[in-house]
């Protein structure tokens, strides 16, 4: 079964420290959702537009410890 559309996207790539990297790819093991999905959903919080958020919650949005 095809996937429900995210709208109109745009591919990005960024340059990130591998520090943060490896914190990145837990999340997304604990959580099972795509790197793609992670980063769009962080960045849509960030400036505002959660109406366009779809796998994160609030919670998970906290800042993690160390």
């Amino acid at each position: 079964m095809p996937q429900r559309s995210k709208g109109p996207r745009r591919s990005i790539t960024a340059r990130v420290p591998e520090d943060v990297l490896a914190e990145m790819k837990k999340v997304q093991a604990e959580l099972g959702i795509s790197e793609s999905q992670l980063v769009a959903d962080v960045l849509a919080k960030y400036v505002g537009r959660d109406d366009l958020v779809r796998e994160l919650h609030q919670e998970v949005l906290l800042p993690r410890s160390a």
